[in-house]
């Protein structure tokens, strides 16, 4: 891989964030929804419906950020070498 895709890769992933942790917190309200249907009180329900959100939302996210900060490393196994690095691994194979 060159590793001009690889610092692509990385970069995308992080722009990426916003989305999968507004995503997550979608999922969360949807969720603590499905729950608060069986409270009846309007506030209680905002409450269990807001806290569904903001735990996946923040799941998630650190999830991502640990993924996202082991990424360079899983790919450096991928990447071609410098041009420096390629010449060193020559003469080593001589």
């Amino acid at each position: 891989m060159p590793r001009w895709l690889a610092h692509l890769l990385v970069v995308c992933g992080w722009l990426l964030t916003p989305l999968l942790a507004w995503g997550a917190s979608y999922v969360g309200l949807w969720a603590g929804a499905l729950v608060a249907l069986r409270f009846s009180q309007p506030v209680t329900m905002l409450a269990v419906a807001g806290s569904g959100a903001a735990l996946c939302g923040l799941a998630a996210l650190a999830v991502w950020v640990r993924f996202m900060r082991r990424v360079p490393h899983l790919l450096s196994h991928r990447m071609a070498p410098r041009a420096s690095e390629q010449q060193h691994a020559i003469a080593a194979a001589d």
